[in-house]
């Protein structure tokens, strides 16, 4: 359980306890970790808006406090104070912090002290449209949606991923029309379809003759035509291979069964329309079929606020699409959380989505759906990040550049290794390849999803400062640091390292004990809100108590036996979290770098 659940109801007793009034006032009980370094850091934990509960009941604040204080049970916990009027602060046991890092980390608690939450949900993530290169607009979407997808799994809950592909409608027709007119076309190689796709695009805006073939093709291929269903397969097939050599390179967990695109829902628009229709909410606006959403008026300025559900052509859109998924997904899936991590710009889309889809029964009450948005990613010039021609820049070549930048950094770093002690090429491009992934998926995660950020390969690859670089390295030398203690205990002792209680007695001890017991609390943040940055954020101050406790408190050259088992202990845990939490986000740890 985490820190923060354990203390709330016992705070809040103590609140009941001394003014029944304060504790009717919402949050009235809620605690919070006290940053290091901060104006009351001799203290763990403050707990919330006591001050203003004072004086809105108008009770004298520091009395206020120190009555609750006399009714708060945490005799076993630690101690609680009065830290200015209205400010309670606590203060946690070191042997009751010991004993809560024996059961997290060494009595198989996989979970690490989260707690379970066992529900279905759906996590609809990367989504590109076939045909073409992913690029890096889908980078965001790809890797926001697999932590979550790991975060919710690492808890219990069942996840069922949607990579929901754009793998149907005119494009397909499009191109189709001009694979029949090209010759030596090699479908099995996507560069080659991109630019078929390009060509076919132009013909496509500028011949007429072309577009209506387009269209027929297109209706061929929804009808079954045989000739039509092989090529849409082969340019599908080639498509899902390229973006799977990519979630494989950027180590997350999207597999082809995971793939659920717009074809999957053909057979069941009508069906969506139909039941629609039969609730009313359908109306006809110039020929095509539409539901009002009038509480999003605002959106439309002076246009009807319409969400349009078949075309005055008989055609369907990503409404349609959309609907027949949301349906599946609890109809069929049985989902009862629906996450849809789609870019912001498409905010007025979901709300709608939700709402139509709400009103028309196919998302009941018992079922939730949210939109996980996020921003864009940025160039240093603060516009989307693009190359410098202004062509969109493909996933494969960015990824690949951080690889090589990384692997050059390796390198440098090598050459000042003792000669005997250096990394082969084969390692070097191993650590390239995992620092270079992993500095390009942190620098996102670390960010809040909601806002757009700059690009910037060389700060991300920085081994300062809140970096994936960093991270790996704090885990790194946490590992050698036990290699080491273990060996210098077998040299000693010629066995084993004694397995000793932890025990806390140096302040860089006490704060990275209770900073390891953080992970449930900020692991419930990343659940709730669908931010992974909290999880970042946490692994961060987790690397920074580790670092003070490495430079405050020796490990190999400890005092005695005790102390050294004591220690390494602490670091054992801290390379475990550091793992766990670096793996929550798909990023692979390296034994030595």
């Amino acid at each position: 359980m985490s820190l923060l659940k354990l203390l709330y109801p016992r705070v809040l007793a103590a609140i009941k306890a001394t003014s029944a009034a304060a504790a009717e006032i919402p949050h009235i009980a809620d605690c919070a970790f006290i940053p290091s370094g901060g104006p009351r850091a001799g203290s763990d934990i403050r707990v919330q808006g006591l001050l203003q509960a004072a004086m809105r009941l108008n009770l004298d604040p520091r009395q206020f406090a120190s009555d609750i204080i006399t009714n708060l049970d945490i005799n076993t916990i630690g101690v609680a104070s009065v830290d200015g009027p209205g400010f309670v602060t606590i203060k946690l046991d070191d042997t009751w912090l010991s004993k809560r890092l024996e059961q997290t980390f060494w009595s198989g608690d996989k979970r690490l002290g989260a707690e379970e939450q066992k529900e279905r949900i759906v996590i609809d993530y990367s989504s590109p449209n076939l045909a073409k290169e992913m690029h890096v607009g889908h980078l965001r979407s790809t890797i926001i949606g697999d932590a979550l997808a790991r975060c919710h799994g690492f808890v219990g809950a069942d996840v069922i991923r949607q990579n929901h592909v754009g793998d149907w409608g005119t494009q397909f027709g499009m191109l189709i029309a001009h694979v029949y007119d090209s010759e030596d076309v090699d479908l099995q190689q996507l560069q080659g379809l991109e630019q078929l796709y390009v060509a076919a695009k132009v013909r496509f805006d500028n011949e007429p003759e072309f577009m209506e073939r387009a269209r027929n093709y297109v209706v061929k291929l929804q009808s079954g035509d045989p000739d039509m269903l092989k090529k849409w397969e082969e340019i599908v097939d080639v498509s899902l291979r390229h973006a799977q050599e990519l979630y494989d390179t950027l180590n997350v967990l999207l597999k082809r069964e995971d793939v659920c695109g717009e074809s999957f829902y053909n057979h069941d628009l009508n069906n969506v329309v139909s039941d629609l229709d039969k609730t009313g909410l359908l109306l006809v606006d110039q020929g095509a079929k539409v539901v009002l959403t009038p509480m999003y008026q605002k959106d439309f300025g002076k246009n009807k606020p319409i969400f349009m559900v078949e075309k005055g052509n008989g055609g369907f859109g990503y409404a349609a699409t959309d609907l027949a998924a949301i349906r599946h997904r609890v109809r069929n899936l049985q989902g009862k959380r629906l996450l849809y991590v789609i870019d912001n710009r498409q905010s007025l889309h979901c709300r709608q989505l939700f709402d139509v889809a709400s009103r028309g029964g196919f998302l009941p009450e018992d079922v939730s759906a949210v939109h996980v948005g996020f921003g864009t990613m940025m160039g240093k010039d603060k516009k989307p990040f693009k190359t410098r021609t202004g062509g969109t820049v493909k996933l494969a070549e960015l990824i690949s550049s951080a690889q090589e930048r990384a692997a050059v950094l390796a390198g440098e770093k090598n050459a000042k290794r003792p000669e005997g002690d250096r990394f082969s090429e084969a390692e070097l491009k191993d650590i390239g390849n995992k620092v270079g992934v992993g500095a390009v998926k942190y620098a996102d995660l670390s960010k809040n999803r909601d806002k757009d950020y700059i690009f910037d390969l060389e700060s991300m690859l920085q081994f300062e400062g809140n970096t994936a670089p960093y991270l790996m390295y704090a885990y790194t030398r946490a590992r050698s640091v036990a290699r080491g203690a273990a060996a210098a205990a077998t040299a000693e002792s010629d066995g084993a390292i004694p397995v000793a209680p932890v025990n806390l007695a140096q302040p860089a001890e006490h704060t990275l004990a209770l900073t390891l017991l953080m992970f449930p609390d900020e692991l419930l943040a990343v659940l709730a809100t669908s931010q992974p940055h909290h999880l970042c954020t946490y692994l961060y101050r987790l690397s920074q108590a580790y670092t003070k406790f490495y430079d405050t408190c020796p490990v190999i050259r400890a005092p005695d036996a005790a102390t050294r088992a004591s220690r390494l202990r602490l670091c054992e845990a801290t390379a475990d979290m550091l793992r766990t939490g670096l793996s929550l986000l798909g990023i692979q740890v390296l034994e030595t770098m």
